[in-house]
């Protein structure tokens, strides 16, 4: 039986339903998937979105300090000294990648790296330390990258397409679109009572609260969309170090309403109440539940998107609006898109047609896939 090893800095509860099926999907196929997560202390806030698996070895990631930069030491050696394959995240600041880079040919293991192919949210994309991160990444025997864009990505660095997975990066929303199909209007009705909405125009926005979701720029815009659609109602789910600045808004407008974090299923009421998703900052996976709950988001051209931005097709299951600094012109977009049903009915066919699309399973056959072609090489 082959022996596969993924080690993760942590593992986010998004990812659990990945690893479960991966596990089984390889199983069936002779192969062993071992996976090593990193322990965090889960009663750092900043943690929250980290969690363990059963079956996986957990040990304590070493943390140092270098010039005010965090480095991470895992010490894995007696994990993958009889391993196949070894797949590593893609990041500068671990220490475990450099060892491993120079262990694989004495201990004859494959390894692959798992990336976005570059820091889509730094600050200088041409950085000493991006540039650092093109060179070694032609170094692995195989790359998982997270999309056709990032795909791209490790192309422009020279290195061989025909050894690249493209792995469609995915989340479980299986269970939101079986709690949507199922929901009563009763529940819908307890929700929109609860928060007090007394319309139907009503958009939201959910996430972390923080200087790249451009809150500022969303509050702005919020004003205007209410100027040009009198019944406009707006929700914010989220939480971050920017939180206030929605608390203070719903404070002195009684149309702003504010809604602690939610998860899974739970935001399902809400985005049913909603016609449109509004996040003109950093969009990640959030454009997957846009998808599965056929809320098509509005985002605008920003260059530090994760590389899911990939999968929003601007007019067809989105809108991305060019002009990123301009509050006006983004909300005299979502005016039109709310006074026109026909406009936003279009958007949400895509939506539908994007939820079948970019699925937890295609994710699971594509990684497995590119996991048999990796031991093969």
């Amino acid at each position: 039986m082959k022996k596969v090893v993924i080690i993760q800095r942590g593992i986010s509860k998004h990812r659990i339903a990945f690893y479960e099926e991966l596990r089984k999907n390889l199983e069936v196929k002779n192969i062993h998937l071992s996976l090593i997560q990193g322990h965090f202390d889960m009663t750092n806030d900043k943690q929250s979105d980290f969690s363990t698996i059963q079956w996986a070895s957990i040990i304590k990631n070493s943390v140092v300090k270098v010039f005010g930069k965090e480095l991470y030491w895992q010490p894995v050696s007696r994990y993958f000294l009889d391993s196949n394959l070894i797949i590593i995240e893609q990041a500068n600041r671990l220490l475990l990648n450099y060892f491993l880079l120079a262990l694989r040919r004495l201990y004859k293991f494959r390894l692959a790296f798992w990336g976005h192919g570059r820091n889509f949210q730094a600050l200088k994309p041409n950085s000493l330390s991006e540039r650092f991160k093109r060179i070694y990444s032609n170094k692995v025997d195989w790359w998982f990258a997270y999309n056709d864009l990032s795909a791209k990505l490790v192309m422009s660095f020279g290195y061989p397409s025909n050894k690249i997975t493209r792995v469609q990066n995915a989340i479980d929303t299986r269970r939101l679109v079986s709690t949507m199909s199922k929901i009563t209007k009763l529940e819908i009705d307890n929700v929109k009572n609860e928060l007090g909405l007394k319309g139907d125009n009503v958009c939201i926005y959910i996430g972390g609260m923080y200087p790249q979701k451009r809150l500022e720029f969303l509050i702005k815009a919020c004003f205007h969309i209410k100027k040009n659609v009198p019944d406009f109602e707006m929700i914010f789910i989220g939480a971050g170090n920017e939180d206030y600045k929605i608390r203070q808004m719903t404070e002195n407008h009684e149309w702003v309403y504010y809604v602690k974090p939610m998860f899974e299923e739970d935001k399902v009421p809400y985005f049913i109440l909603s016609k449109l998703l509004l996040i003109p900052g950093l969009v990640g996976l959030a454009v997957l539940d846009s998808f599965a709950l056929e809320t098509p988001l509005i985002t605008t051209n920003i260059s530090y998107h994760s590389p899911e931005i990939d999968y929003l097709l601007d007019g067809i299951n989105g809108i991305i609006v060019q002009e990123t600094n301009d509050p006006i012109i983004y909300a005299d977009k979502v005016s039109y898109l709310l006074k026109n049903d026909e406009a936003r009915e279009k958007l949400i066919k895509g939506c539908r047609v994007a939820r079948g699309k970019y699925t937890i399973e295609d994710m699971v056959e594509r990684f497995s896939g590119g996991i048999m072609k990796a031991l093969a090489v």
